[in-house]
């Protein structure tokens, strides 16, 4: 996913990035204050912001949430050394993906990832086509009709496994697909198929260099 941390505190700051980035997350920017924040996130292919309640600036940290969610589609994960009812209730009202309590940990990081991951409903995009922009080698298109995949307007040869990993990834854009939903997909007798859908996965990154397929700790594989 492509995360925004807002929070005034640059050590926490830091260790929050630095921890998505190791889940395997972009981090696109590190804000203090709403009025920078607000400048900079349209320029920005944002799917959710870490937020911290107490920011710098006129703006507080539910503030610039509601306005995320309002405005621009964006749910937020709040981070907070709050824990009164009132600062909760408040918070509750922009609809947020979770609310960690400060000092946060990596577990407690993974572990909200993982639940929102689990959270996101699997929709095929209207438009039986899905632009996949790979990194300077060309553009990939995918059709969710004819279940083929393009490079430039080339056809890309995969095996029948393979295409079926691509076509939940697909259907998933940005959102995590389960380990195990991949690997019910894939194979009648699931038992011990970890190794086999990491090998999966290995051969269609070799055949696939531009297509940025990466993978949530224990939990599953996306592409952004």
């Amino acid at each position: 996913m492509n995360i925004i941390v807002v929070e005034d505190d640059s050590l926490t700051a830091l260790f929050i990035q630095e921890t998505l980035e190791d889940l395997g997350h972009s981090v696109l920017g590190t804000f203090d204050n709403g009025a920078t924040l607000f400048e900079t996130i349209s320029s920005l292919d944002v799917d959710l912001a870490f937020m911290d309640i107490e920011i710098n600036g006129k703006m507080d940290g539910i503030e610039c949430a509601k306005i995320l969610k309002d405005d621009y589609k964006i749910s937020s994960i709040f981070i907070t050394s709050y824990q009164n009812s009132d600062t909760i209730n408040d918070a509750m009202d922009s609809l947020p993906l979770g609310y960690l309590i400060k000092p946060v940990s990596e577990k407690e990081i993974e572990a909200s990832l993982a639940v929102i991951s689990k959270s996101l409903q699997t929709v095929t995009p209207k438009n039986p086509e899905l632009l996949l922009l790979g990194n300077g080698e060309g553009k990939y298109v995918y059709n969710h009709t004819k279940k083929i995949l393009t490079l430039n307007e080339e056809l890309v040869k995969l095996s029948k496994n393979e295409y079926k990993v691509i076509d939940m990834l697909c259907k998933s854009y940005k959102n995590v697909v389960d380990t195990q939903d991949l690997i019910e997909c894939i194979w009648e007798d699931s038992e011990g198929k970890e190794d086999s859908l990491r090998e999966l996965i290995y051969r269609l990154r070799k055949k696939l260099p531009s297509l940025s397929i990466n993978s949530l700790s224990k939990t599953g594989y996306y592409i952004k």
